[in-house]
């Protein structure tokens, strides 16, 4: 299924109500996750056999932006680096 991405924002707040929008988004990540296999094969089974399990969204996201010296200190003194 194809998303069209254009328009999205990606944005961070760090107290109050007030948000910043992150700028030069250039990439999202795809969000939809994949389903874990189960495995619930018994003795009596031909073959493996399989179930769904929870969706997996990963361990993180990664968002692609275009270079900006400013946005790039700011988001590092959130994280400490």
């Amino acid at each position: 299924m194809a998303v069209i991405s254009k328009g999205i924002k990606l944005s961070y707040k760090t107290s109050g109500e007030t948000y910043t929008d992150l700028t030069n988004l250039q990439e999202i990540p795809d969000l939809g996750g994949e389903t874990e296999a189960i495995e619930i094969t018994t003795l009596s089974d031909a073959a493996h056999m399989y179930t769904d399990g929870l969706l997996n969204y990963g361990d993180s996201l990664g968002f692609k932006f275009l270079y900006e010296k400013e946005q790039f200190s700011a988001l590092g003194a959130l994280t400490g680096s």
